[in-house]
């Protein structure tokens, strides 16, 4: 429950004062001095409410701090012209004037909360347009960058080389503006290094294969490593077969070189035959039965899909 504030009797004798002043005024039958003078007997406190109950009225109420109520001292002269201009809001504000002081604190309380949600909306406002200084007005409009934030000397430009953009150290063997690079020459100089990948292959089979050292590692670990043994060992494979295929058609070519007079191109298919017959040629018997099943097999199955596609619908 809101606490009542105390009344003082002189307040009703004060009001009263004033709202004959104001009559007066109205009617116009004293001049400006005179009304001056009227003013001047009333207190500053029932100049204080007339003031606030204009205020109120044209939505001018200022937020006020509950432990800073202090009271404005306001000029007469300057209220008393405020109210020849504002004739007919003078008569209701002073009407409310008489109404209970605790709705007159809910009405101030109500007021201070709009006002805040009226700043913190002017506020919004203002962000929003610091922050849309930036964007597009259209998706197909173009962007708009501040003026003041500098454009770099050096900028990549397609089609030209920055050496910002470049790295640091480049090697001249595999520059292709010195000429295009020979793979078989780089393969031939570089043949060295299976035999590191033959041995850190072996090292990674012995750690997986001793249980001691295994069952130390987690199973991530373990992972990792059969993971890094398949990508080496596979990477070995391809390499050795690039070599077997090129060792096995310089072969052809020189066998014959002479029956064609010079150089000559074989085409993909012809190479894939030589290296296939070669390949079938040096394998055991074991592999060899596993070959030729797995093409009977895949002939098989072309045939029957074969008799499938051609059988008569129902």
């Amino acid at each position: 429950m809101a606490r009542p504030r105390p009344v003082f009797e002189g307040s009703d004798i004060e009001q009263d004062e004033l709202e004959d002043i104001l009559r007066a005024d109205k009617g116009n039958q004293n001049s400006d001095e005179d009304s001056d003078d009227d003013f001047d007997k009333l207190s500053f406190g029932a100049l204080k409410n007339a003031q606030d109950k204009m205020d109120k009225e044209d939505g001018k109420t200022k937020k006020k701090s509950n432990n800073n109520r202090s009271f404005d001292i306001v000029d007469p002269r300057v209220a008393g012209l405020q109210k020849k201009s504002n004739k007919s809001t003078k008569r209701d504000a002073i009407k409310e004037t008489r109404y209970n002081d605790s709705d007159s604190e809910s009405e101030q309380e109500q007021g201070g909360f709009f006002e805040e949600e009226d700043s913190e909306a002017s506020d919004n406002e203002n962000e929003s347009r610091s922050h849309g200084k930036g964007k597009k007005k259209n998706k197909h409009a173009p962007t708009e960058t501040s003026s003041k934030k500098k454009v770099s000397r050096v900028r990549q430009v397609p089609g030209l080389d920055n050496p910002k953009y470049k790295t640091l150290y480049q090697d001249i063997r595999f520059d292709t503006a010195l000429g295009k690079a020979d793979l078989n020459k780089i393969r031939k100089d570089y043949k060295f290094l299976d035999e590191y990948r033959e041995n850190e292959i072996n090292q990674i089979n012995s750690i997986l294969k001793n249980p001691k050292v295994k069952n130390k590692m987690s199973q991530k670990e373990i992972n990792d490593l059969e993971y890094e043994a398949k990508s080496l060992k596979s990477r070995l494979d391809s390499l050795k077969n690039k070599d077997l295929q090129q060792e096995v058609l310089s072969k052809y070519k020189q066998e014959n070189k002479g029956k064609n007079g010079g150089k000559f191109y074989l085409k993909k298919s012809e190479q894939r035959k030589i290296i296939q017959k070669h390949k079938f040629e040096n394998m055991k018997t074991s592999q060899r039965e596993k070959v030729v099943e797995r093409k009977r097999k895949r002939r098989l199955g072309k045939e029957f899909k074969e008799l499938e596609f051609n059988r008569p619908r129902n």
